[in-house]
């Protein structure tokens, strides 16, 4: 299996942005507190995103072989019949970011500095896409990410993790026996081109989410994943 690093990420922050969404008035004391927690920031991220490049194999009804890691998860399955080439990924906010945020003192500037490393995870994930796109020659694909659903639970990490072995190794990144990814701020899944398109968002009831992509299709998952 094809394994890259994204290394070259740049992190580029919307100072005045930023401090409308958390709230920071300009010209105030916290207002220079947190431009400067900012620039320390910039100064050492080093946001990373790595990725296999695979072909699936089908496994049965429910799972499905990946550089010769099983998969399990009826959804998946479904999802990555057609993909023909799936990308297993990591992407974090970079080991720097985290150990730079735990030298800092206070609720507050803990809060900012949890909202930096978000942004800078964010900066990860839209190159990693961006890459992709790129690469495919696409406009849209899709994500499946561990723990999103209860159909695809969080203890598929392990085999995400064990598959892309060396690759997030080199980008410092680990899980925990608890299925915890360190750094924190980093995401996992798997990514692939779907002709019908697939968004978690679809299959979770959960009202009220800011996070939310797209509506709750309840029959969705009997219609599509079922076949009755």
């Amino acid at each position: 299996m094809e394994r890259i690093i994204l290394d070259d990420i740049p992190f580029e922050a919307d100072e005045n942005g930023l401090m409308e969404l958390l709230r920071i008035r300009p010209g105030t004391r916290n207002a220079a507190d947190f431009c400067a927690i900012l620039r320390e920031a910039g100064a050492v991220a080093r946001p990373r995103a790595g990725f296999g490049v695979a072909s699936p194999v089908m496994a049965g009804d429910d799972s499905v072989e990946i550089g010769q890691v099983r998969f399990t998860g009826r959804i998946l399955r479904v999802n990555l019949e057609k993909a023909g080439v799936v990308f297993p990924f990591v992407a974090t906010c970079g080991t720097e970011l985290e150990e730079w945020s735990s030298g800092l003192s206070g609720t507050l500037h803990a809060f900012w500095a949890e909202n930096i490393m978000l942004l800078a995870l964010g900066s990860a994930v839209a190159r990693l896409e961006q890459h992709l796109k790129d690469r495919l020659g696409v406009q849209e694909f899709s994500t499946m990410n561990p723990g999103s659903l209860p159909e695809w639970p969080i203890e598929q990490q392990a085999p995400l993790f064990a598959l892309l072995g060396d690759t997030v190794r080199a980008m410092g990144v680990r899980l925990t026996d608890r299925m915890v990814i360190r750094p924190l701020k980093s995401v996992s899944g798997i990514s692939f081109v779907s002709a019908e398109g697939f968004v978690n968002c679809a299959l979770c009831p959960r009202e009220r989410c800011p996070s939310r992509r797209a509506a709750y299709d309840a029959a969705l998952y009997r219609i599509r994943f079922t076949g009755t």
